[in-house]
């Protein structure tokens, strides 16, 4: 059966079609979740484990190599790294694509379970599973309240986080700030010594206390009762009536040698906002939660909990300082606007061309009906709504008219020949349908190399991949069912008139006949002729080779416009936090003073030191950004007590473009160390990195007081070494020894030495000590103890122990260039002077660039192939797909002219691997021009007219829809190539990319293609006629 004239002839299963469509896109669109940017979804898995009191290396040596050798051989483990820091082990292990995150997580807690050996005081592991950049909050507040910080903190765990994780979409949330709950009971060196009482034996009282036993049961009647012993307690006070000892000597108690204090956990963490101590909670959405939704709700939840606090007169509230969807909801909107914006404009050049409102009224259809069907493909295919996804609807809104436009014109020429308006959509459309379907398969066929990347690069790949070939996918459709049906209608007993007809030819009568003259011309045979053809490819190919070595270096990704900057640093070690706090402080009153500034914050603990600035709406461009990040690099790099201190604009993705890192790996600090320092030297001072911009994670002196315990003095006193280091980690670290449960909640009791009674190494040393026959010792008896420093972290790659450098580029540097330099000129020498079994890596930004960069390139080349195949398929030629992909250099020339005229007139259009993406885009929609021609013709010729008339009459009747695709195309992406605002600069390189190719290969193709089809006729009838005279 016809397909075309079974939808002719049935507009209202047409109509029906189109309303189900549109109604389940509607209700699809509901479902789909929105965020900011694609989910990077590259399953990382965190173990974390903390040990209170150890040092980096004895955290590395009893907790994460341990563990490391456990998980190691974890199935589709892609790389596990490490940090040791002061009473932290994190273990993290990243795994390949595609991996199953659920059953991976299962794994490694499986694995865990069989974990042995932690030392008794460490914590029990934690596991996490994150994505890439899952650790990124969606959403910070900041509490208001004259109270101190830890009091609040007490508040949010008891009475906000409960609440807040109850929210739909929240994973998870993060409170900074502030100290946990703690009891600590303060032993007495001097009042146990008097009693003659160990540090062990007062930890054991406390737990033996503590210990909760089930006890059975006793039935009664027809009731059973279970019987247990609970030994805790719901008063602090009564943790000094405990007995620690009762013998002949009398009976101790806590109260005895300690004292019990309620109160919080030792400093380790400050977080400022707006001038004063905060606690600030970090609230995570789950994976594939709508960001948007989660939010809202946070906010509800925000007003009911400070409306009940202040009913019941706590002077405490919260106020949300940074949402991703202030940033988003500007980014959709501007997408949307300029989506809308390429509609009008593109519907605005089809008038010009027909100058006919019912034919405009048929195409502008096809725009809301091909996109709005895409969203029902999104949410078939679990994708959602972002930035990224909706710049590919953005790019399509031009793209999705052109198969109408074919269909339509066609259907115009047809009834300018006097047919019905039925008749004419019938045959415009079995005439064309084979054209409008090979350019549509080889549009989208160039997006199925993307799908295999697996990077970073290749999942935000996929959402404009999706959005951009479901919509001309779509567009096909429609313009095959419901064009031919609405011109059918729309013309039905009105024949088209003259003067429409007339406005047509006069439009492009000029043009068209030059074009036609020149045509003919190309077309003919003849000496002259093949000369003109020569040339003409010649000059066009050698214009092409000369513009390709002037492609711009490349970056990564783009960073966006967020309004955030944020400034990072390393204190010098062994630098307490309330010191950290007061160095930062002048930093603080600088950035307040500020006109631009409209909140900050600081944060100084052991993973992060420094903060952040949100500007005024005024400012929040990226000229803002960038003019108050240049007034702050002086400022930062005066704040004293810092080996660095780095501020930057916050990038939207996992890497920014403007920062790579170096790994240093090998077995001894020491060699790593002095390595590091010399590339950190040589880094620092390299074209393109900032001033202070190289910072190691390696840091050495921390002041350390090692306690050497000696092996024949401990066995004279009948101690070993072990119970020699398990005193001095009760007495400073703390041990714990019990649990105290308070109003549902469980708080640790820790016992410890008050820091005021052992303030230096002096006192330490007389630390009392009780051997197992009851004498009294000192510690400084049975070990030496001196003064040393040891590293702050100690970090591993792949089980070696490694040292990463992090270097940071100026704005005006490109990746590319920086890295060539790099690998050539410094690392490959000094990879060749160092020893066996130590080894150099480009990482992070550098490593993701170098692989998805290859992973692009071969999936142009693939792109490509795909594309040659499909057109011999469709063609059913070896020779005639050859002709049509010259278009392909033709648009790599313009994009590259495109992107350069667009860098020089704005910073926003960068030449990064988004931008590279549309050179795999142009491969498939500008051979669709040189498609309707070669189509046009062999139709043609299947008529039989002679060949070359034929090609030349193809190339003038296929003008008119060629300009209009093309201008209509270039329209629709001219607001979001010359569009300002929130995302703008995400997709302006990539814009830039397809209007320069689309605009450059057009023009040329449309006199290229006719003249290389001739000329291969022109060499096949000279190779004939010598045949012949042979």
């Amino acid at each position: 059966m016809d397909p075309i004239r079974f939808f002719v002839s049935r507009p209202y299963t047409v109509a029906v079609g189109v309303i189900l469509a549109v109604l389940f896109s509607v209700l699809a669109y509901r479902r789909i979740p929105v965020q900011l940017k694609p989910t990077v979804d590259q399953p990382t898995i965190t173990v974390r484990t903390e040990y209170r009191g150890a040092g980096p290396v004895e955290v590395e040596e009893q907790i994460t190599r341990p563990i490391e050798d456990l998980l190691q051989s974890a199935d589709g483990l892609e790389e596990l790294r490490s940090s040791s820091i002061e009473g932290v082990s994190t273990v993290m292990l990243e795994y390949q694509w595609g991996v199953d995150k659920s059953q991976a997580l299962i794994d490694v807690i499986n694995k865990l379970s069989e974990l042995q050996g932690l030392p008794p005081d460490a914590e029990r592991p934690v596991v996490s599973l994150t994505g890439m950049g899952g650790e990124n909050a969606s959403m910070w507040i900041v509490s208001e309240s004259p109270y101190d910080a830890d009091r609040v903190r007490q508040i949010v765990s008891d009475e906000v986080e409960p609440q807040l994780e109850r929210v739909e979409g929240v994973a998870d949330l993060m409170i900074v700030g502030g100290e946990e709950r703690e009891i600590r009971v303060h032993a007495d060196p001097e009042r146990l010594s008097a009693r003659s009482v160990t540090f062990e034996e007062l930890g054991e009282a406390l737990r033996r206390s503590y210990l909760d036993q089930r006890g059975g049961t006793i039935e009664t009647g027809t009731q059973q009762f279970v019987v247990r012993t609970e030994g805790r307690s719901e008063a602090v006070a009564d943790l000094e009536n405990i007995v620690v000892r009762r013998d002949e000597r009398g009976t101790v108690h806590v109260r005895d040698v300690a004292a019990a204090v309620d109160g919080y956990r030792e400093l380790a963490s400050i977080v400022r906002g707006e001038g004063r101590r905060v606690v600030a909670i970090g609230v995570r959405r789950e994976s594939g939660a709508n960001v948007v939704r989660m939010i809202d709700g946070v906010e509800r939840e925000l007003e009911e909990i400070n409306e009940r606090f202040a009913d019941r007169g706590l002077a405490l509230r919260f106020v949300p300082v940074y949402r991703d969807t202030t940033y988003l909801r500007e980014a959709l909107d501007f997408v949307w606007g300029n989506l809308w914006l390429g509609a009008a404009l593109a519907i605005g050049v089809l008038l010009v061309f027909l100058r006919s409102i019912r034919s405009v009224l048929v195409i502008a259809l096809s725009i809301p009906i091909s996109l709005v069907t895409v969203f029902l493909v999104m949410d078939a295919l679990g994708r959602t709504l972002n930035v990224i996804s909706l710049a590919g609807l953005a790019f399509a809104s031009g793209m999705v008219v052109d198969n109408a436009i074919v269909v339509l014109e066609n259907t115009f020429r047809h009834m300018e020949m006097g047919k019905k308006a039925r008749e004419a959509a019938m045959d415009a459309g079995r005439e064309v349908w084979g054209g409008v379907l090979a350019s549509t398969l080889t549009t989208m066929v160039v997006f199925i190399p993307i799908f295999g990347i697996q990077e970073e690069a290749g999942q935000l790949f996929a959402d404009i991949a999706i959005a951009i070939a479901a919509a001309v996918g779509l567009s096909l459709i429609v313009a095959l069912t419901v064009v031919p049906c609405l011109a059918s209608l729309l013309y039905r007993n009105k024949p088209l008139s003259r003067r429409a007809g007339e406005v047509s030819e006069s439009t492009l009568g000029p043009l068209g006949r030059a074009y036609g003259a020149a045509t003919a011309r190309l077309t003919a045979g003849g000496g002259s002729s093949v000369l003109l053809k020569l040339v003409l490819v010649g000059g066009v190919m050698a214009g092409t080779l000369l513009i390709l070595p002037l492609a711009p270096d490349a970056g990564y990704l783009p960073a966006g416009n967020a309004n955030l900057i944020f400034y990072f640093g390393q204190p010098v070690p062994g630098t307490r936090p309330e010191a950290v706090e007061a160095s930062l402080l002048p930093l603080e009153s600088w950035i307040r003073q500020q006109p631009e500034t409209e909140r900050y914050f600081m944060v100084v603990a052991a993973e992060f030191n420094g903060g952040g600035v949100i500007l005024k709406d005024a400012y929040s461009n990226a000229e803002g950004l960038d003019g108050f990040l240049s007034r702050f690099f002086p400022q930062a790099l005066a704040v004293p007590g810092f080996r660095f201190l780095v501020p930057m604009r916050f990038s939207l993705f996992q890497d920014s473009g403007k920062q790579f890192t170096v790994e240093v790996t090998g077995p001894d600090l020491a060699v790593l160390a002095a390595t590091a320092r010399e590339l950190e030297q040589r880094l620092s001072q390299w074209p393109g990195v900032q001033p202070r911009g190289v910072q190691t994670d390696y840091q050495e002196g921390r002041p350390e007081l090692h306690v050497r315990a000696d092996h024949h003095l401990a066995a004279e006193a009948g101690m070993s070494v072990r119970q020699v280091a398990a005193v001095v980690e009760s007495a400073l670290a703390g041990r714990r020894v019990a649990t105290f449960s308070d109003g549902g909640r469980d708080h640790d009791v820790v016992l410890v030495v008050p820091q005021e009674r052992v303030r230096s190494r002096e006192e330490l040393a007389a630390l009392p000590l009780f051997t197992p026959s009851g004498a009294r010792t000192t510690l400084g008896a049975l070990a030496a103890i001196e003064k040393g420093s040891g590293p702050v972290a100690v970090n591993r790659l792949e089980r070696e122990r490694a040292i990463t450098l992090t270097v940071n580029l100026l704005p005006e540097a490109t990746l590319q260039t920086v890295l060539e330099q790099v690998e050539q000129d410094l690392l490959r020498p000094a990879l060749e002077r160092l020893p066996s079994g130590y080894d150099l890596n480009l990482g992070g930004s550098a490593d993701k660039f170098s692989t998805t960069l290859r992973a692009l390139t071969s999936s142009f080349w693939l792109a490509i192939l795909i594309t040659y195949l499909l057109l011999v398929a469709l063609f059913q030629s070896w020779v005639q797909p050859f002709a049509i992909l010259v278009t392909v250099p033709l648009a790599m020339s313009g994009g590259l002219l495109g992107i350069i005229l667009a860098h020089r007139t704005s910073s926003a259009a960068s030449f990064d691997l988004l931008a590279m993406l549309g050179f795999i885009i142009l491969a498939g929609i500008v051979v669709n021009n040189a498609i309707l021609i070669v189509h046009q013709s062999n139709n043609l010729r299947a008529q039989g007219v002679e060949r070359r008339r034929a090609l030349s009459e193809s190339a003038k009747t296929r003008l008119r829809p060629i300009l209009m695709t093309v201008v209509t195309t270039v329209f629709g992406m001219l607001p979001l190539a010359l569009g300002r605002g929130a995302g703008a600069e995400l997709y302006q390189g990539l814009a830039a990319v397809i209007t320069g190719g689309l605009i450059l290969s057009t023009i040329f193709t449309l006199f290229v293609i006719p003249a290389i089809v001739s000329l291969g006729w022109d060499l096949q009838d000279t190779f004939r006629r010598r045949a012949a005279a042979t």
